[in-house]
């Protein structure tokens, strides 16, 4: 009896209103009193819900859905903040779809039919968390990619070459520079890279050095390692940039010496800017 009773098309319509009220308190009843009922009830309330982020309903079933999910302003836009992770959801890849809304599934089936709002936020906050770690892992990859492009290439092996579509700047020390105009780089389509000239003006030498490159309006910054010093013309390192990375805006560049057993020295410290 119960089975013919929860049925899948029996419960769609019970979440819809449709049916009379019978039946509706029979299914209330079932919900109340009876776990596997509850999460029947349950696990077609959610399909419910991905049918309306997919725009899977109907014109008429749409309209009653949101009469009775949608009537606050604030369950309207927790809906819409839905409709959007979902739709970015279905940009990605489908294993990640997948083990999304599958976790979102498991979630929400101890929510009771009535907090619907608690649990389209509890949605939002989860899938805002995915969101958020999937956006940082393509950052931590974006920033790994660039430092090992810088590492290639600042090897000895490529600082020997000249590259065609290559620009050069001199820069000057921050300390030495007074009320010099700053340099700057302007973007071209032909410019692949940069390359600078970073004066060593310190008494002191070492046998490798380190450079720093960050915007000056952002955190994010990255390590060119394993920087030679050359002698002529001056004593001086030279760094090259890959100017996919370089943005409109103002480079600060810190240069650190590093003793033999490579722990930090001293520091100069340069500026250019960039424009297109």
């Amino acid at each position: 009896m119960k089975e013919e009773i929860l049925t899948d098309a029996v419960l769609r319509q019970f979440l819809l209103g449709k049916l009379d009220d019978e039946q509706r308190e029979r299914i209330e009843s079932l919900f109340l009193t009876d776990s596997q009922a509850r999460e029947r009830v349950l696990a077609v309330e959610q399909d419910l819900i991905e049918d309306y982020l997919e725009d899977g309903l109907t014109l008429a079933d749409k309209a009653e859905f949101l009469s009775r999910y949608g009537q606050t302003a604030a369950q309207q836009r927790q809906l819409r903040i839905n409709k959007s992770i979902k739709d970015w959801a279905l940009r990605g890849s489908s294993s990640t779809k997948l083990s999304v809304w599958a976790r979102l599934r498991e979630r929400l089936t101890a929510k009771p039919v009535f907090v619907v709002p608690i649990a389209l936020t509890a949605m939002v906050a989860l899938v805002l968390a995915v969101v958020w770690i999937g956006n940082r892992r393509e950052q931590q990859n974006r920033h790994f990619e660039i430092e090992q492009e810088l590492a290639q290439l600042n090897a000895p092996a490529a600082l020997r070459e000249t590259p065609p579509h290559m620009s050069e700047l001199e820069l000057s020390p921050v300390a030495v520079r007074s009320v010099e105009q700053e340099t700057e780089l302007k973007k071209t389509p032909d410019t692949q890279l940069v390359q600078l000239h970073l004066p060593w003006i310190l008494k002191e030498r070492y046998s490798k050095y380190q450079a720093e490159v960050r915007r000056v309006s952002d955190d994010e910054s990255f390590t060119v390692p394993n920087l030679q010093a050359e002698s002529d013309p001056g004593y001086r390192v030279r760094i090259r940039l890959s100017t996919h990375f370089l943005r409109r805006g103002h480079y600060n560049i810190r240069l650190t010496g590093l003793n033999p057993d490579d722990t930090p020295g001293l520091t100069e410290e340069y500026t250019f800017a960039v424009s297109e």
